[in-house]
């Protein structure tokens, strides 16, 4: 291997100030473009091709069917739907939205005086109304509340009840495919409660810190896998916890030690390991270990010794190395664009045939060829 002085005139660059590459450029910190993204002094503003975002509070985009939407969170919402038309809300005085979180036609005055929103419930759509929210609601169903003294909330395979929520909640349940089957449940809070189904046995004492559950999955029936149930044991949670179920074997002694094993879906053999230490301080997975936040390192190639170094890996067998590297997670492109420059002292670049190196800023570059 030889070294050799080289000027690289690949991209222009003042100090960390100003960039100018191929489809980038960047007067840092007060703007920046790459491809359809544009930054303003970031997290101020960002632009891409069809929205826009100030402050991460105002916002507007652009749908491909010619509608809109715009919002100052969380006051104000207007736009335009191909379904409903044009629209505007004005929280909590008036307004209504076509979806908004798990809400569809939303319609509110005087928030929490009254709303009225639809949701979807199989190929129906099921309305609910709410007057003084939470403390009166109904829907078409049949359900209703007067919170916290007594609902009922009527779903697809159960029936739902509380009196004087949340100490005492009970519920029915009809036979069906995709959950544990018919039975009864019932909680007296915080002192006992119970789920019996077809599938699934349930006992809590002082909930959530103490309860054992007992499974019977219909894939490990029908596999022939194991004729054992599946359980899960909290004993108390969230300190200490054990479950054994169709998907993995887990051992939770919070927060010092935690062990998965992953199960695979076909047939139950073990798919891989997960071992944690300190609530996730320390993380031993198959493909990677962490050390948060002062060292990861993967299988692909990434590195990061923070915050000295980062080194990331691509397809095409080209390596990227940086020091500073003072972010202690993942690359975010708009720090990339923006900020990383000002610590970021060092770069390279490796590929098969050489490697190109940056320091200070480009005042000094050099190529290295590779034996």
């Amino acid at each position: 291997m030889f070294t050799k002085l080289l000027i690289l005139a690949a991209a222009f660059q003042i100090g960390p100030f100003y960039e100018e590459d191929d489809g980038y450029a960047a007067l840092r910190p007060f703007w920046s473009t790459e491809g359809d993204t544009t930054d303003v002094v970031w997290p101020l503003w960002t632009s891409h091709r069809d929205w826009w975002r100030f402050c991460f509070f105002v916002s507007n985009q652009d749908h491909p069917e010619g509608t809109h939407q715009f919002s100052i969170f969380p006051f104000w919402y207007s736009g335009s739907d191909s379904k409903s038309g044009d629209y505007a809300a004005l929280f909590p005085v008036y307004g209504r939205h076509p979806h908004i979180m798990s809400m569809y036609d939303l319609e509110f005055a005087m928030w929490p005086i009254w709303m009225r929103y639809r949701m979807p419930r199989g190929r129906d759509w099921l309305k609910t109304q709410s007057v003084l929210f939470p403390f009166f609601s109904w829907r078409d169903d049949g359900s209703f509340g007067v919170w916290p003294f007594y609902g009922v909330s009527h779903n697809r395979e159960s029936d739902h009840r509380y009196c004087l929520w949340p100490f005492v909640t009970w519920a029915q349940y009809r036979s069906d495919r995709d959950t544990s089957g018919a039975g009864d449940s019932l909680m007296i809070w915080p002192f006992y409660g119970y789920v019996k189904r077809e599938r699934e046995k349930q006992a809590l004492f002082l909930a959530p810190f103490f309860s054992w559950t007992e499974m019977r999955s219909e894939i490990r029936r029908k596999r022939n896998v194991s004729s054992a149930p599946e359980f899960r044991l909290r004993f108390p949670w969230p300190f200490i916890e054990y479950e054994s179920t169709e998907k993995r074997n887990r051992l939770s002694l919070f927060p010092l030690y935690e062990s998965i094993e992953n199960k695979s879906y076909s047939g139950g053999e073990k798919a891989g390991q997960v071992t944690r230490f300190g609530w996730r301080l320390v993380e031993i997975l198959p493909d990677e270990t962490r050390v948060f936040p002062f060292w990861v390192r993967n299988k692909d190639g990434y590195l990061r010794v923070w915050p000295f170094y980062e080194r990331t890996a691509t397809e095409d067998e080209v390596r990227r190395t940086r020091a500073l590297s003072l972010v202690p997670i993942r690359w975010i492109s708009a720090v990339d664009r923006n900020w990383a420059k000002f610590w970021t002292f060092y770069e390279a670049e490796e590929n098969p045939v050489d490697t190109r190196h940056s320091l200070f800023w480009g005042l000094i570059r050099w190529r290295t060829f590779n034996d």
